[in-house]
């Protein structure tokens, strides 16, 4: 799934399309091309939800030397399927609150 990763933390602004390579309702692990600092608090643009999701970055791993992409980790600050998937896995039903979402 594409998103845009966006910094909302001051000091170096960023803007980076992305792609999800794994989801699921406590966040993502997201391919993107540059390093982003493990801390930083980030907004996802694109998502199927209508309400702002915030973020949090908890590693970020260098593909390779000569690869140009990095895996990034990302937390949600509110779990929940944000990712708009319509039948997600039984997993993901662990608490009542992680699937409430307004699409």
């Amino acid at each position: 799934m594409p998103v845009i990763l966006v910094s909302i933390d001051d000091g170096h602004p960023v803007s980076e399309a992305g792609i999800t390579l794994l989801i699921n309702p406590q966040g993502c692990a997201l391919r993107i091309g540059q390093p982003i600092e493990v801390g930083r608090r980030v907004r996802l643009d694109g998502l199927p939800v209508k309400y702002e999701v915030t973020a949090r970055v908890a590693n970020c791993i260098s593909f390779g030397k000569y690869e140009g992409f990095w895996l990034i980790g990302l937390a949600l600050d509110e779990p929940g399927n944000v990712w708009g998937v319509e039948n997600p896995p039984a997993d993901w039903h662990t608490n009542d609150n992680l699937l409430s979402v307004n699409y």
